[in-house]
């Protein structure tokens, strides 16, 4: 969404803004401008909240299919043992895979900040 600073605005409060943007400067049009300018300046108001709306449906489409995919590779095998796809000794073969991925990988100095795991024996 958008942003200013550290403060994140919600898809609502967006289209708020514009609408209260766009008011003022239609009625200031309306008054002062010749009518074929102020009908003009109307049509580009309604087109820009159109392509606004479609970028801002993107935007969240998006971040949905982000959450998605920083769903770490523990969780995910947590899961399918959870769900019965895997024997506990496959779910443990695999976990020690992993936690023996993430070690070679912090001795070589790759950041693994989505998989933070130690031995526990």
């Amino acid at each position: 969404m958008g942003s200013d600073g550290g403060r994140t605005y919600s898809f609502t409060e967006v289209f708020a803004i514009k609408f209260v943007l766009a008011d003022v400067i239609i009625i200031a049009a309306l008054v002062l401008a010749p009518p074929m300018y102020a009908v003009m300046i109307t049509a580009l108001f309604v087109l820009t909240t159109i392509i606004l709306w479609f970028l801002m449906r993107e935007d969240r489409s998006a971040e949905s299919d982000d959450v998605d995919q920083r769903v770490d590779p523990v969780t995910k095998l947590q899961e399918r043992y959870a769900a019965g796809d895997l024997s506990e000794d496959a779910f443990e073969r695999r976990l020690e895979k992993l936690i023996d991925s993430n070690e070679r990988a912090e001795a070589a100095g790759v950041e693994t900040a989505d998989l933070e795991l130690e031995r526990s024996r």
